[in-house]
């Protein structure tokens, strides 16, 4: 989507699994892309802008030094199992790190236009959720994400407007092995390649998710920049879902070997959402959004991922 003003688009988190896909989909357009990621990633990382955002004067510093239009904040934890081990971990990146990239954008003070991530997990579950679904809070994920939003929702910065975002669930190649269709499709690789006996251990096959390709959703995340209204609050949904039993046909028949599949109680969470699925009608209605990848296709480009890589 090409623009007819050089705009800045300063992305946090450009190191993770939505932000690396994203920051090459907006490079091949007319914005001027600053792409930060924590200190550590930096040094790994051609022209990574090193950015803690638990780090207040850090964050203000790369606020004023670049002076974007707009900040695509992405930088958090977005893991359940993680948030479930580390939950100051994730209140801290997802709440104050939130906090403190608004103030630098305060520092600025001027107009910036900030697209906030933050997730389908506040539902807590359920079909057809929408934008006026009730908040049930199950997780660390939802309790920060939401309350991160409440952040950005109650800012008193001049100039600023934002606009929140909140993707159902999405994978593909990049996506930790934290994540369920990558731990397959991982455990498929190595069976293939005999590092490990044909047995898959994994949690509860009968949860349901949209798990849409990563590609339809940063192309959402595009069409948000330029599109969605200031102040409001946006599901990106398919309104599709698939249990993992479903995927589990899929990867059996792309598999070049067969394999079992244990459910193991270690990988069972107490609270697990059995159901999580939206309704993104209003974004779609706002952008012209919708995702078009076939849930197989999104399957086959984790395995290919995962085979490459193991």
């Amino acid at each position: 989507m090409a623009k007819k003003s050089l705009k800045t688009i300063l992305i946090t988190g450009s190191e993770g699994f939505a932000g690396s896909h994203l920051t090459k989909v907006l490079h091949e357009t007319l914005y001027k892309v600053y792409c930060t990621c924590r200190p550590l990633a930096a040094t790994k990382r051609e022209g990574c802008i090193p950015l803690d955002i638990l780090n207040h004067e850090m964050a203000k510093d790369v606020i004023l030094t670049y002076k974007p239009d707009i900040v695509v904040h992405l930088a958090a934890v977005t893991s359940v199992g993680k948030s479930l081990r580390d939950p100051v971990r994730t209140y801290n990146t997802n709440v104050i790190g939130t906090v403190n990239l608004i103030e630098a954008c305060r520092a600025l003070d001027r107009y910036i236009r900030f697209i906030h991530m933050s997730s389908s997990e506040v539902y807590g579950g359920g079909k057809n959720c929408n934008e006026s679904a009730d908040v049930i809070l199950r997780n660390p994920i939802a309790v920060s994400k939401y309350a991160a939003e409440l952040v950005v929702q109650h800012t008193s910065v001049k100039g600023l407007e934002f606009v929140i975002l909140r993707p159902f669930s999405h994978t593909g190649p990049g996506q930790s092995d934290d994540f369920v269709l990558p731990t397959i499709a991982k455990q498929i690789a190595e069976i293939e390649q005999n590092k490990r006996p044909p047995l898959l251990e994994l949690g509860n096959i009968e949860v349901v998710r949209e798990f849409n390709n990563i590609s339809d959703i940063v192309n959402a995340y595009q069409f948000a920049i330029e599109k969605c209204k200031p102040g409001e609050l946006y599901n990106i949904s398919s309104g599709q879902g698939h249990s993992v039993a479903d995927a589990l046909g899929i990867f059996r028949k792309l598999s070049k070997v067969e394999f079992e599949v244990k459910v193991s109680s270690a990988k069972l969470r107490k609270d697990d959402i059995q159901m999580l699925v939206g309704d993104g009608k209003k974004f779609t209605k706002c952008t012209g959004w919708k995702a078009t990848i076939p849930f197989k296709k999104t399957i086959e480009d984790l395995l290919n991922f995962w085979r490459a890589k193991i």
